[in-house]
């Protein structure tokens, strides 16, 4: 296939292809739009990467609980003379729990090597435990951050939910823009192609000798009064479709535009729906504050700030910490061989700051992060929910406007029947017959206005309520 013929078979037949829509008419829906910003806008896939970077910081804060191999050796030579040989190595086990496990070996040998540091010639070997009996025994800085690293990674879900409500949102609202201006732009058409046929039985009446010349020249300023609206509102449908381009993308980064094929769903299809009910409207604000992505990431924030605020209290207690080893003189290859609870090294570590004035400070910022987080989220949740209220009373509104105009629409249709019958009779003029028309123009305008923005506040209440994107 030609380059063309490629660019018009993505633009007007792959959307349905991929999301199992009929091509018939070539009708591009809200549901074909969303598929693809879904699928392929960059900001969607930006907000899949969310996840990947929660998984990621789980794994580097499990990092922290991996067994350490360590080796340490110090050798001394001087004046042809073997001062020391000081060898350790080992290998030491976090726990959940901050207890630490430990064994290794240490082996030396030297002539002036300290007695404390003398080991049998086969090395000493050691198996032993690190307890922490005070601070660090509830938590530890290891344990809080792999429970901040899982909050976290909540947090992504709800993060990247919160971004695609808002994409969708975006997405629809431009959306339905285009579909006004397409349908509007079919109003005009259909009004020039009605303002030229009349020119041409006006100017065939003048030509007979039934009407005068005025007449024609009349009928003419109207075609070029409707041809100018029509050119104008071409453009704006021009720049909508242009707009709704920049939420379509395909694959391998491809932007997409929409053809001049492309029409949205007949005016028809386009009628009042009943999605929302007073009752639905009190089971959102009922449940915003546990369903609405926003109001996750507060509470998550708030979680992590929680296990903040227990390791600062944490940090209000002594640190003592006791440690225990057991030691084994290998013979040969018998390593069990001579093991006794009578060989073994222990030790007790404390450590406790008198004025705890650090430890203090941390924990009073800790407390303000909390209160003031606390604080920011009543705020957000008071603002959703009247935001939630205001696009329902714009939905109830709209559902009322239309009603009306939808019912001055047939009555200026039947003002316009009857001018129509006076002006063939010779009762009426020109002029009356081209305001008649000129006011059901304008109303079949409005009342496509008021049908797109009552879709554009039926997102808006979804889109205030967070449940855009499943």
């Amino acid at each position: 296939m030609s380059k063309i013929t490629c660019i018009l078979f993505i633009y007007l037949f792959i959307p349905w292809l991929a999301t199992g829509q009929s091509t018939e008419n070539n009708i591009l829906t809200s549901e074909q739009v969303i598929w693809y910003v879904k699928n392929y806008h960059p900001i969607s896939k930006q907000a899949d990467a969310l996840l990947r970077a929660g998984e990621s910081t789980i794994l580097r804060a499990k990092g922290n609980f991996d067994p350490v191999g360590v080796a340490n050796l110090d050798q001394k030579q001087f004046n042809d003379k073997n001062y020391f040989n000081i060898l350790g190595a080992g290998l030491k086990v976090p726990t959940w729990y901050g207890i630490e496990l430990k064994s290794g070996l240490d082996r030396t040998s030297g002539n002036f090597l300290n007695p404390e540091n003398q080991t049998p010639n086969g090395g000493l070997w050691y198996a032993g435990i690190s307890i922490p009996i005070g601070k660090g025994l509830v938590i530890d800085k290891r344990r809080a951050t792999l429970k901040k690293a899982r909050l976290y990674a909540q947090a992504t879900a709800f993060e990247r939910k919160l971004i695609l409500n808002e994409l969708y949102f975006e997405t629809l609202k431009q959306y339905w823009n285009w579909a006004q201006a397409w349908h509007q732009l079919q109003i005009y058409e259909e009004a020039v192609r009605l303002a030229e046929v009349r020119f041409n039985n006006v100017k065939q009446s003048y030509m007979l000798g039934d009407k005068p010349a005025i007449d024609t020249l009349e009928a003419f300023i109207q075609v070029q009064n409707r041809q100018m609206h029509r050119n104008q509102n071409k453009m704006i449908c021009q720049n909508a479709a242009l707009q709704l381009s920049n939420f379509l993308w395909f694959e391998n980064n491809t932007p997409l535009e929409t053809s001049d094929g492309v029409q949205p769903p007949k005016l028809k299809e386009l009628q009042d729906s009943n999605e929302f009910s007073p009752d639905s409207l009190n089971l959102i604000l009922t449940t915003l504050a546990e369903s609405h992505p926003e109001m996750m990431v507060y509470d998550n924030k708030l979680n992590r700030l929680t296990i903040d605020k227990k390791l600062r209290l944490e940090a209000l207690k002594p640190e003592l910490n006791l440690n225990y080893n057991i030691l084994h003189k290998p013979i040969g290859n018998e390593f069990a061989a001579g093991l006794s609870a009578q060989n073994y090294k222990w030790g007790v570590r404390f450590y406790f700051p008198l004025f705890l004035r650090s430890e203090r400070a941390n924990l009073q910022l800790a407390n303000i992060k909390l209160q003031n987080t606390e604080l920011n989220r009543n705020q957000k949740l008071l603002e959703l929910k009247n935001k939630v209220r205001e696009y329902f009373n714009e939905y109830l509104n709209m559902s009322q406007q239309i009603t009306l105009y939808a019912e001055a629409v047939r009555n200026y249709e039947g003002l316009l029947a009857g001018e129509r019958k006076k002006f063939s009779s010779g009762e009426s003029s020109l002029f009356l017959v081209n305001s008649r028309e000129t006011n059901l123009i304008q109303a079949k305008l409005k009342l496509i206005e008021l049908k797109s923005k009552f879709q554009t506040t039926q997102v808006g209440v979804r889109w205030a309520a967070g449940t855009l994107a499943k």
